[in-house]
């Protein structure tokens, strides 16, 4: 409980020095920030990290706790993602850029806030769930005792046979009648906050940092649409790898990165998938034991992730 203090101090202090409140930042305790910044900052985009932070303040002993260390509290720097030891410190990482043969073109510094959050596993079960309720076709359906054929007569007479009155033979406890309350054709579809949505794929892509199963290239296009091409890059990329499924991520259909050429090379190879940046999700980084991103991809995924949410927005 310390450490969630802890980092809900430190996460309120940098909002406020962020939002030109310094002196507030150094003298008051993290309750005082939070409502001098509702005051000030009505209308501003902080209302979703309030939401946030007060999850994490709910304990006012926890709180207290970690106010002694908010006064040494700094920035991080971004390190290499070798010497990263522990997961879920929202720090900037760094990673080398590989091209199609694996070896090193440069390097590039992952956010923090995107790829190095606490992996939560209620929220992937949340999400995934969520995704495959979306999938789910819903073309169930039973017939009822109106829909089964046959069943228009009486079967006998109401009175004088000494037996139960029966008024037809596709009543739900005669042998090939209606069923009784059955499945009929609905959408399992249910509501996710978007918010949730978005530090679930956090989630999935922090695991895959921290697993050592994340590769950064430069790009994924290859010379030519030929399976051959697309198996040997991916066998230098994942080279010692015990198992090799993969999905490659890049910045578009058509982007330079990838695009259609490569897609046309990894369609006979069902241990590969190939899909855009602005259609990674959950489910498909889960599935697959390595996640190959292009730097482009990754861009403007960290420009996605870090938009604002509005409400009613069609993407997460």
């Amino acid at each position: 409980m310390a450490f969630r203090g802890l980092l809900a101090g430190s996460l309120l202090k940098r909002v406020v020095q962020a939002t030109s409140l310094p002196s507030q930042a150094a003298a008051c305790s993290s309750s005082n920030m939070l409502q001098a910044l509702q005051q000030q900052h009505t209308s501003s985009l902080l209302p979703a990290c309030f939401t946030l932070l007060r999850g994490f303040t709910a304990s006012p002993a926890a709180a207290a706790a970690a106010e002694p260390a908010l006064a040494d509290d700094e920035d991080l720097p971004a390190i290499p993602i070798e010497q990263q030891e522990q997961q879920g410190h929202y720090r900037d990482i760094i990673v080398p850029i590989y091209d199609l043969d694996r070896q090193s073109v440069g390097s590039y510094t992952l956010g923090g806030d995107i790829f190095d959050v606490p992996v939560r596993r209620d929220i992937l079960h949340r999400v995934v769930r969520w995704q495959m309720a979306k999938q789910q076709q819903g073309t169930h359906k039973t017939k009822g005792r109106s829909e089964v054929r046959g069943g228009g007569r009486k079967p006998r007479p109401q009175k004088g046979s000494g037996r139960s009155r029966q008024g037809t033979i596709r009543a739900p406890q005669w042998r090939g009648g209606g069923v009784v309350h059955g499945p009929v054709p609905r959408s399992h579809a249910h509501s996710l906050q978007k918010r949730v949505r978005r530090l679930g794929l956090q989630c999935a892509l922090s695991a895959k940092v921290w697993e050592r199963r994340l590769v950064l290239v430069d790009t994924l296009r290859p010379a030519e649409g030929k399976t051959k091409l697309v198996l040997g890059h991916v066998d230098a990329l994942l080279a010692g790898a015990p198992r090799r499924s993969v999905l490659l991520c890049d910045s578009s259909l058509e982007g330079d990165d990838g695009g259609e050429v490569l897609r046309r090379g990894a369609a006979n190879l069902p241990w590969v998938d190939c899909i855009p940046q602005h259609g990674l999700n959950v489910y498909s980084i889960l599935q697959r034991d390595y996640l190959v991103i292009t730097r482009a991809a990754v861009e403007l995924l960290t420009e996605r992730m870090r938009r604002p949410i509005k409400p009613f927005s069609p993407s997460p």
